[in-house]
């Protein structure tokens, strides 16, 4: 197992935490006190984990091309990558592992049916998970948002970029669960992280892909 090379960011943070970016480096977040020895043996500690994290992003965490509406083009579409096929007809489908597309659909027109899918399976989700968390809230917005998958308002509005349809839906449950948390917990402390755990055990595994594909947001 060989040793990793990393990058370190000081800041006043209380303790070292480690990050594997969308390239599978290794960053290092430390403590301004935290001495090098201090962090070389930290990394050391955790390097069957820094490996398998790394191994995990060079295999899922390939960039997402700009989408092409153009026959023989990929998107992605619930965490499968469907080839584009442009065909005369009237409404898009999704057949075997290719994507059917009207001839003279512009990416706008796609974009549209984009949106609607995720309204319609956000708001089934949401209904879904709320129930079994016995959580109420006032409406769902499907957004442009291009930073935050998902966020959750004063109110207790629920905020989903549509770009989330593009995603597996292991992680769309995620961001859903991770935001009807936020209506009782308004912070990430413990009890936040226990409650999302309780209702996604592998809630982690959904953040790293998420962190890994982020520039989904940005393909479309």
């Amino acid at each position: 197992m060989s040793n990793p090379t990393y990058k370190i960011v000081r800041t006043e943070r209380k303790s070292i935490a480690l990050v594997i970016d969308n390239t599978a480096n290794l960053v290092v977040r430390a403590p301004n006190k935290a001495s090098d020895n201090e962090i070389a043996n930290y990394v050391e500690d955790k390097k069957r984990w820094i490996n398998e994290k790394q191994h995990h992003v060079s295999i899922f965490g390939e960039k997402h091309s700009s989408v092409i509406i153009e026959t023989g083009e990929s998107i992605m579409y619930l965490g499968n990558s469907y080839t584009i096929i442009l065909k005369s007809i009237s409404d898009v489908q999704c057949e075997s592992n290719n994507i059917l597309i009207p001839s003279g659909y512009t990416k706008e027109d796609l974009i549209l049916w984009l949106k609607a899918e995720a309204k319609t399976i956000l708001s089934e989700r949401v209904t879904r998970y709320a129930s079994l968390m016995g959580t109420c809230y006032p409406r769902i917005n499907i957004t442009e948002a291009r930073a935050r998958w998902g966020s959750c308002g004063n109110k207790g509005n629920l905020n989903f970029a549509w770009r989330l349809i593009m995603c597996p839906m292991s992680a769309i449950d995620y961001v859903v669960v991770h935001e009807l948390s936020h209506i009782v917990y308004k912070n990430h402390n413990s009890g936040f992280w226990a409650r999302v755990k309780t209702v996604i055990p592998n809630y982690r595994e959904q953040q790293d892909w998420l962190h890994i594909n982020q520039n989904l947001m940005q393909i479309i």
